[in-house]
């Protein structure tokens, strides 16, 4: 596999493209024409080409595939060029570069040509969606191809080239798709094609990965494995080393002290032969001698040697813990800088010399150098690398593996940040592209801290391999099974479309006017019952066209009952149809309407003024007002909608007024509300704090405080009473129980409840009753409730001192009992009566009205005699009083008489 390249993304393109290059010849073998052959040839040989790359692995570049591609588009594109799919048809061609993913600048540039100058031929010949997917598709293959020259650096470019390349191959497919719409045997035949072209390419990504991914994980645990033991003889030879030192050290500093000829001569004779290795003694002064010349080290190495923590550390005594004898991993510095193993040892006899508390004066210091001797000494079956880095920043120092692969693996170390500290037990990195599996483990000295690390390494070839036969395997299996599913789904997709083409050729002559065309297919199948189908329904359909011709007058008689109105034009805003609603909204009649340009007769305008009758709009649902020719206007909600099937609009004009007023009554509900409630909550909440903050009060004060907060209660429960009373006659949940009631007693117990709901008031309170009035035959309680209201608009609107009358009497006509209450206040002008017994309406209805109310009152007691059938009236004139009277039916029974507790 080519270096950053995934393995199931390189499958899955390839994949891809030879299908696209399939399907373009077949779609232009199907046009049976010159130009379609010069298609179809060019996608034949892309398609054998594609096939070629995805067996050729391993081979970074080849410029005559991308030459073979280059001249394939141009043919493509002169075939499109010449109409090679038929005039508006589907112009195509297929150019991509998958493996070798590289070429070199010439080839390359002349490829993207060829796929550039195919797009534009894509584009020209058709323009749309069909086109521009073809046109993008070969834009994307241009780009591929620019970046090709960069494809066998490695990295990001090889991915680069393979998503463009893929992407342009989806969206070529997708105006196969597309085209495919046009006929159902390619729809039927594509989409077999596409869900086992899906298939495919997930068994290529999904088996190509299982089998990579468990030869990855083989080859990491191998060289984690390697790297296992490579660490511990680095531990045997730093243990070698003290071991070596510790001996020396009881040959020449105390058996045979100061003769340096003899240590030079026993070095030279027992202590291993290793090249490169060291052994010098270090006195506490920092003085350094060698042995027999034996001193493989530069100047700057011999200092950093004076300096190692494990020598200063068995010189001076200085360590947590002293020890005599240590070894430690270490770096010298150098350019590179050197790794040693560094052994320091005291031998027994050194320590009975100086003393256990003293420390010595010399010790003797075996090294190794991990150098490139030292890696390439390694010898092991498995062919491992081994790789030694130091620095900062982090160089090789030595390795067993050509200067490419070091390379690699310093750049595996820079790419994964392993530079910087990283965990004892190490970090393995699988194998990317031709980049080895390696396994890195730090390298510490005898405290802990990193001095470099020990890279182990295995080379990509074995995993290289195995990638590549699967893959070769998968492709050829899977292409395989696209060309068999493909042969079959035509063949198949013939047998099935060919009924439906007969129902299509019999549904064109039903189409034409002959109602007597039948089907010639006797299947079994869906398409065979389909068949009996249409022939029954053609017998119907002349029954259907009388029933069709009385639909038409049902709907010329729904239209007229429309609450709506509904006005119809046709294509040059002429006025052809209207009905009697939208005739009343616009107070015209229809001789003015009909043949009259929709703009004149429709004088509908917006919120702004805008003139909204206008064909060229398209509103939903907006609000206007209608202006007619007598001055008045009607608000309404205007849609205007293009009708279907045929030239014109449909202006719909729905009458809003009842909306608007419904608002408004709700507005002032609310607003009055909570004025109604605000108003006696606000002395009960102050004189409540009083009582409350105040306990050590008069009981005279006590007691005021308390009675008003109970009379602003009152108040407030009023009100809640009046909006209970009024819902239950919205909900219809009121029943009217009437019984003979004597006239006196009726106006008595009003009377009586006023005097002590208005104790203020007791003085202007009074009765006057007729002599000789019948019993009436009413429920008590809800005339009752109907005079409260006549009472309390007295009372508000009429000062203290002057009288409030309950007055009982024969009604003008003398066939009912009139029960009023009359006042001496300022009266209401006569053009005011009409609203006093709407709902929420008041004569004076500002928002800065001296006296409040919610304007439910008066309409309550107009809904109640409604409903009991007794007539209301008001007398009143300005400056002389109002008189609010009912007319009660008279009982055939005598009257209860009632019982004072």
């Amino acid at each position: 596999m080519e270096p950053g390249v995934p393995f199931a993304l390189l499958g899955a393109v390839q994949l891809l493209m030879v299908a696209a290059c399939v399907g373009l010849a077949a779609a232009a073998a199907l046009r049976r024409s010159a130009p379609g052959t010069l298609v179809a040839l060019g996608a034949l040989v892309l398609a054998a080409v594609e096939v070629r790359t995805a067996l050729q692995l391993g081979v970074p570049a080849s410029d005559g595939l991308a030459l073979i591609r280059a001249a394939a588009s141009l043919v493509l594109a002169a075939g499109l060029f010449t109409g090679g799919l038929g005039p508006r048809r589907l112009p195509t061609s297929l150019y991509g570069v998958v493996i070798p993913l590289a070429a070199s600048g010439g080839p390359a540039s002349f490829a993207a040509a060829g796929s550039l100058v195919a797009g534009a031929a894509a584009v020209w010949n058709r323009r749309d969606g069909v086109g521009l997917a073809v046109g993008a598709g070969f834009g994307l293959w241009g780009a591929a191809s620019f970046v090709t020259p960069l494809a066998d650096a490695g990295q990001g470019a090889p991915l680069t080239v393979l998503v463009l390349r893929g992407a342009g191959a989806l969206a070529v497919l997708v105006g196969l798709a597309l085209l495919a719409q046009a006929s159902l045997l390619s729809k039927v035949v594509g989409a077999i094609l596409a869900g086992v072209l899906a298939m495919a390419v997930a068994a290529v990504g999904v088996v190509g990965n299982v089998v990579v991914s468990s030869y990855d994980r083989q080859t990491r645990e191998i060289v984690e494995q390697a790297a296992v033991g490579r660490t511990l003889a680095i531990d045997a030879l730093g243990q070698e080393a003290t071991n070596q030192a510790t001996s020396l050290d009881a040959i020449c500093n105390v058996k045979v002290p100061n003769t340096a000829v003899f240590c030079a001569d026993y070095v030279q004779r027992f202590v291993p032969n290793v090249k490169d290795d060291f052994v010098v003694a270090v006195s506490r002064g920092g003085r350094i001698e060698s042995f027999g010349g034996r001193l493989p080290l530069s100047r700057t190495e011999l200092l950093g040697l004076r300096t190692l923590p494990v020598i200063n550390e068995v010189l001076t005594g200085s360590g947590p813990q002293r020890k005599n004898n240590l070894y430690s991993l270490d770096r010298l510095a150098g350019s590179p800088p050197s790794v040693v193993v560094v052994g320091v040892g005291v031998s027994p006899e050194a320590v009975r010399v100086s003393g256990p508390q003293s420390p010595p004066r010399r010790v003797i210091v075996y090294g190794h150098r991990l150098n490139t001797d030292y890696t390439r000494s390694d010898v092991d079956t498995g062919g491992f690398g081994l790789t030694v880095l130091a620095g900062d920043p982090l160089q090789v120092v030595a390795t067993n593996r050509s200067t490419n692969i070091a390379a690699r693996i310093l750049g595996i170390v820079r790419q994964h940040g392993l530079d910087r500290a990283i965990a004892e037990d190490g970090r393995t990195v699988g194998s990317q592209g031709i980049n080895p599996t390696a396994r890195f483990r730090p390298l510490l000295d005898y405290r802990g801290q990193q001095v470099g690390l020990l890279a182990v390494s295995r080379d990509p070839g074995p995993a290289l391999k195995t990638e590549r036969d699967a893959l070769r395997l998968l492709f050829v299996t899977a292409l395989l099974a696209l060309l068999l599913v493909a042969v079959a789904a035509a063949v198949l997709g013939r047998r099935t479309v060919e009924p439906v083409r007969r129902l299509t050729a019999a549904a064109a002559r039903v189409a034409a006017g002959d109602l007597t065309a039948t089907t010639s297919v006797s299947s079994r199948d869906e398409v065979g019952t389909l068949s009996r189908t249409f022939d029954k329904m053609t017998v119907s359909l002349s029954r259907l066209t009388g029933d069709l011709r009385e639909s038409a007058a049902r709907l010329e008689t729904v239209l007229a009952s429309m609450p709506d109105g509904l006005l119809a034009t046709d294509g040059d805003g002429v006025v052809t149809a209207v009905n009697p609603a939208a005739l009343a909204m616009l107070g015209l009649e229809q001789a003015d309407v009909l043949g009259e340009e929709l703009a004149i007769v429709a004088d509908v305008r917006d919120v702004d003024g805008r003139p909204l009758a206008d064909p060229s709009l398209r509103l939903r649902d907006e609000p206007a007002e209608v202006h007619r020719p007598d001055g008045t206007t009607v608000p309404v909600r205007v849609e205007i909608l293009p009708l279907e099937g045929v030239f014109g609009v449909v202006l719909v004009l729905r009458d809003t007024t009842r909306e608007r007023d419904v608002e408004r009554m709700k507005t002032e509900f609310l607003s009055n509300v909570s004025h109604e409630l605000r108003t006696p909550l606000t002395p009960i909440r102050g004189y409540a704090e009083i009582l409350v903050s105040k306990p050590g009060l008069a009981p005279a004060s006590v007691t005021a405080f308390a009675t008003t907060i109970r009379n602003e209660a009152l108040k407030m429960n009023r009100v809640v009473d009046l909006l209970v009373d009024v819902a239950a006659f919205e909900a219809g949940r009121v029943s009217v129980s009437p019984r003979p009631m004597s006239v006196k007693d009726l106006l008595e117990a009003r009377l009586e409840v006023w005097r002590g709901r208005a104790p203020h008031r007791e003085a202007d309170l009074k009765r006057r009753v007729a002599a000789g009035l019948p019993a009436v035959f009413v429920d008590p309680t809800w005339v009752g409730k109907a005079l409260d209201e006549f009472v309390d608009n007295a009372v508000k609107y009429t000062p203290a001192g002057t009288p409030i009358t309950f007055v009982g009497a024969w009604s003008p006509d003398g066939t009912r009992v009139r029960v009023s209450v009359k006042d001496a206040g300022p009266g209401i002008a006569e053009g005011d009566h009409s609203g006093l017994f709407t709902s929420f309406e008041q004569v004076d209805g500002s928002a800065t009205r001296r006296i409040g109310g919610l304007g439910l009152g008066l309409s309550f007691v107009r809904r109640l005699a409604e409903d009991a059938g007794y007539p209301l009236s008001v007398t009143s004139r300005l400056g002389k009083g109002a008189e609010f009277s009912l007319d009660l039916p008279v009982s055939d029974l005598p009257a209860v008489r009632r019982t004072r507790k």
